[in-house]
């Protein structure tokens, strides 16, 4: 991977990929070692969680306003998968959410660069999805006990491998540079005598490593979502909430970060971990927690073995 390629990728990627990424620019992870191995898996790992969050909220969306139902192969042990879930769910929930989305006729999907990241052509899957799972794969086959014995030459192979393998994956996401990661946290309303009213929303570009996100006003005539992370296109405005499995939060957990869903008992006890620094916190713990439980469920509802489509929204 070309030098200037990578700084793209730390201060032009969302968030969530970024920010893992950075880390194998470091002193301590430049070598071949533990270190270095570890984060060349995380950084697999926050790619495939990423997607992962992307393609089923695609799906749900599509499920939602279309009133359909997600395929068997979607909603297979969609439950005790998703409650707890892994670095392999979220590959699965990924590849298989875009599988039936490219199959409907009537789906829009957001990133339609997603097609051809993970198919060539579908159902055939992409080098790049291969390169991801034979990162999982790289990774279920290590153990602690198992990196502690390792010699210098192991590391220098395998880092070698990973780092390959995580290069074709970043390099076929190239299309990630046109989509802006951004969190609504309020909307204000302008309504002029003869005119139409325009919606000012405040929020945070979530682009790049650092955690210092920074802020924006953005006027326009239709509202986004609000206190929620929302991946749109650049130029053309299309967009996707990513609520409740990509969430930002200020308060819970250890600083505020960026938070992925992590598994849960129930809707109420949702586990979150953090893309950076913020800790883990549960849901019930955020401002938030209702709305957190109520989405969740949805979820369940909507993918479980007897699907519920939710009544349309008014």
């Amino acid at each position: 991977m070309k030098d200037r390629y990578a700084r793209e990728v730390i201060n032009g990627f969302p968030y969530p990929v970024a920010a893992m990424f950075v880390k194998l620019r470091t002193d301590e992870c430049l070598d071949p070692g533990p270190n270095r191995l570890r984060y060349l898996l995380s950084t697999g790992e926050a790619i495939t969680r990423f997607l992962g969050v992307v393609n089923l909220c695609q799906a749900r969306d599509f499920a939602e306003t279309a009133r359909r139902v997600p395929p068997h192969a979607l909603r297979a042990d969609f439950k005790p998968r998703f409650e707890r879930i892994a670095w392999g769910t979220w590959l699965h929930l990924a590849r298989e959410s875009l599988r039936w989305l490219l199959t409907e006729p009537q789906a829009m999907v957001l990133i339609p660069e997603m097609g051809r990241f993970f198919f060539d052509p579908p159902p055939a899957d992409s080098r790049a999805l291969k390169a991801l799972g034979e990162l999982l794969t790289l990774r279920n086959g290590l153990s602690h006990d198992k990196i502690k014995v390792m010699h210098a030459h192991e590391f220098q192979e395998l880092c070698g491998r990973a780092q390959e393998l995580l290069e074709s994956v970043l390099e076929a996401l190239e299309f990630l540079l046109d989509y802006e990661l951004t969190f609504i946290s309020e909307i204000d309303v302008e309504k002029r005598r003869r005119h139409e009213p325009v919606f000012r929303h405040r929020l945070m570009r979530l682009i790049g490593n650092s955690g210092d996100f920074e802020g924006d006003r953005h006027n326009q005539a239709i509202p986004l979502d609000s206190h929620a992370v929302i991946l749109s296109h650049r130029e053309s405005g299309r967009h996707l909430n990513l609520d409740p499995l990509l969430v930002y939060e200020a308060k819970a957990g250890k600083a505020p970060d960026i938070f992925f869903y992590n598994g849960m008992k129930n809707p109420d006890q949702a586990d979150y971990t953090a893309c950076k620094h913020g800790g883990n916190f549960r849901g019930s713990e955020s401002e938030r927690a209702a709305n957190l439980a109520e989405e969740l469920t949805i979820l369940l509802q909507m993918f479980g073995d007897t699907a519920t489509i939710p009544p349309a929204l008014v």
